[in-house]
């Protein structure tokens, strides 16, 4: 958007003073903050010190820096991010605390390094959750009010005896290794014990702001309020609607209860740009809100749909959802099929039967995500997590480095373009999933990946295990390929990018089909109350144009009446 709307204008032009802003969906935010960002780059100018604009994700980060390039193209003198720095949140923590300060407080005598729970050297390091030992890495610490700190572990959320918790954190610790739940809460202990150093960043980000702050946890809230205290200005803008992480401690009541304090100035987006007023109506009507939309209806069909569907017939379900698109004039690569979890979506795609175990696995899903889904970065992953396990314990740190972007050491970059040739390459690498798993692809994978193991001992000095052929015997493989042929998957499940909404989050689709099963529809039905209803709504607000819900036939009969009285229409109707 060019012209802003008079609530963007005044808080781009608003004095800099901490700021609250609730959005709805598709209201323009990442316009306003490029451009409060510019602005306040401007009045600060002859001032020491850099913004800060942090998002939760790369993509987010990514569509922040080309637009802040965008609308200052063309300006002279020097660079567009002198004074300015747009990032992740944890990439910020990483950078300015945990790496270079996070030795201070975890013990160790190196450079504290990210892992992710799938290293091999980390199943030495545990924790006993009561019944029996869990992954130091599985920990998920929170704070509760009324009940204080606590380590939680597995979906159950089993509490961890804290002193038990602490002593499990320490010893991994004292190697550098740390988890994304446990970074934050060591970048926190840096600020509380390091007042020299807390003070050197308060001077250095005057000010910051954080998009999407409805995905604040406790302990992301906390740093942010140790810099606050010290005397940084903090800026949040997001929606507690959209606070689909309360899984991770991020309820969105940070957000709402900043935006009430006397010394934050609390602002309102209220004007949806993406959707058709059908469709905000609805999620109006699900948020409580009161949001205008800027569009107008559509001459071709448009709206919110629902439709049924069979789980065994979810090809039926796709032909019926592309016949929708075809009368609203939407292609097939501008929509997107949309599911509450990773497993829900993995099926729809038409996922694969599970084959390989151990460090195998990691290879077919290299496999599977390369040759089937075209995702190389995915591919990517999967092949560095396995080639790091056929590696010696040494190694523990360098899955870290390779998946890691920026400006790292030239023999990490190197490591890893040795790495992505050999993921690219089906004839000479990484084996392809067309073939027959068990006679073909493991025997193929093995002597190929003994020979990049060679490369990698000769030519970067890597020790490699001694038991790594064992780790990549027949295990759960099968006489079969890895991907099953297309005229047992149904073609039509190909055409359609699938996904959760956890990953869309933040981008404007013109059609959406949400498939559902019925707990997911009756929260919906219920609001932005509970997590899974604020999912329901993301999805719903993602879509431009069309919105369809997909709802398993066995429950039309009890929720079409509810439906209909919302604003939806029955396809076909």
């Amino acid at each position: 958007m060019i012209d802003l709307s008079p609530q963007q204008r005044g808080i781009v032009d608003a004095p800099l003073d901490p700021m609250a802003v609730s959005a709805c969906a598709g209201s323009g935010k990442t316009a306003t903050a490029v451009r409060r960002l510019a602005a306040m780059r401007k009045h600060l100018a002859d001032r020491h010190g850099q913004i800060a604009l942090l998002s939760f994700s790369n993509v987010a980060v990514d569509t922040f820096k080309n637009d802040y390039n965008d609308l200052l193209e063309g300006e002279a003198g020097s660079s567009h991010m002198d004074g300015i720095e747009i990032a992740t949140v944890d990439a910020f923590i990483t950078s300015n605390i945990l790496r270079p300060h996070g030795h201070l407080v975890m013990g160790c005598k190196r450079t504290p390094f990210l892992v992710d729970g799938s290293e091999p050297f980390l199943a030495n390091f545990t924790v006993w959750d009561g019944k029996r030992p869990r992954r130091t890495t599985a920990l998920q610490f929170s704070v509760e009010k009324g009940v204080g700190h606590q380590y939680l572990v597995g979906q159950t959320n089993t509490v961890v005896d804290l002193k038990t918790g602490n002593e499990a954190i320490r010893k991994l610790a004292q190697v550098g290794a740390y988890s994304h739940a446990l970074g934050s809460l060591w970048a926190f202990r840096v600020l509380r014990s390091q007042p020299l150093i807390l003070r050197a960043l308060a001077r250095r980000y005057p000010h910051i702001l954080v998009d999407e702050a409805q995905d604040i946890g406790r302990l992301h809230q906390s740093i942010l309020m140790e810099l606050q205290d010290a005397g940084t200005k903090i800026s949040l803008i997001g929606d507690v609607n959209q606070g689909i992480y309360e899984f991770s401690g991020a309820t969105g009541a940070f957000l709402k209860q900043y935006a009430d304090r006397d010394d934050v100035d609390g602002r309102m987006l209220e004007t949806n740009f993406r959707s058709v007023p059908s469709i905000v109506a609805i999620a109006n009507k699900l948020s409580g809100r009161g949001d205008t939309a800027a569009r107008t209806e559509l001459k071709t069909l448009s709206g919110a749909y629902y439709f049924t569907y069979k789980k065994k017939e979810k090809g039926d379900a796709l032909k019926s959802f592309a016949g929708l698109l075809g009368k609203a004039g939407i292609a097939v690569n501008d929509a997107a099929v949309l599911c509450r979890s990773a497993a829900w979506a993995e099926d729809w795609a038409g996922g694969e039967d599970e084959q390989g175990q151990g460090i195998l696995r990691h290879f077919v899903d290299a496999a599977i995500q390369r040759d089937k889904f075209d995702r190389f970065d995915e591919a990517f992953k999967h092949c560095s997590t396995g080639v790091i396990g056929l590696m010696d314990d040494d190694h523990g740190d360098l899955l870290s480095h390779l998946v890691r972007s920026g400006g790292d050491e030239r023999i990490f970059q190197m490591l890893r373009r040795t790495l992505w040739t050999f993921v690219k390459d089906a004839t000479d690498g990484l084996p392809s999933a067309h073939l027959v798993a068990n006679t073909a692809w493991q025997p193929a994978l093995l002597a190929r990946v003994g020979a990049l193991l060679n490369t990698l001992s000769a030519e970067y000095g890597l020790k490699v295990g001694d038991n790594w052929k064992a780790k990549l015997a027949k295990r759960k493989i099968f006489d079969r390929p890895l991907i099953r042929p297309a005229d047992l998957v149904g073609e039509e499940v190909q055409n359609f990018r699938v996904s959760t909404v956890h990953k869309v989050k933040g981008e404007s689709i013109r059609g959406v089909l949400y498939v559902c099963n019925r707990s997911h529809i009756d929260e919906l039905l219920g609001g932005t109350v509970t997590e899974v209803g604020k999912i329901g709504y993301v999805a719903l607000t993602r879509a431009q144009d069309i919105f369809v819900l997909g709802v398993p036939a066995t429950n039309i009969k009890e929720f079409a009446p509810k439906l209909d009285a919302l604003g939806f229409t029955e396809a076909g109707r």
